[in-house]
């Protein structure tokens, strides 16, 4: 009874540990940049758009087509960061 019990405490304690890791995780910003660091695009662990910040000089010298390019190439960034957190927390996933 004694050895169930104990690991009846481990089993309580690894939860506990793993609903912490998820919910550090979850609270976790993650930006990603384009053109040359002018735009960065910021999101939260389940790759919710949070922030946008485009500088000026990025706006004046790319075409609208290219500024599209930079600022999706900026979010899909910051989505690969929080999948990647995301793997190193659940790698067996």
């Amino acid at each position: 009874m004694e050895e169930a019990m104990a690991r009846l405490e481990e089993l309580i304690a690894t939860a506990r540990r793993a609903e912490e890791a998820v919910a550090e995780w979850s609270a976790r910003r993650f930006t990603g940049r384009a053109d040359e660091g002018r735009i960065e695009a910021t999101t939260d662990a389940l790759g919710v758009l949070l922030d946008l910040r485009i500088h000026p000089l990025s706006r004046a010298r790319l075409d609208a087509r290219r500024l599209a390019d930079e600022i999706t190439a900026a979010i899909v960034r910051a989505e690969r960061a929080a999948e990647a957190a995301r793997d190193e927390l659940m790698p067996d996933r």
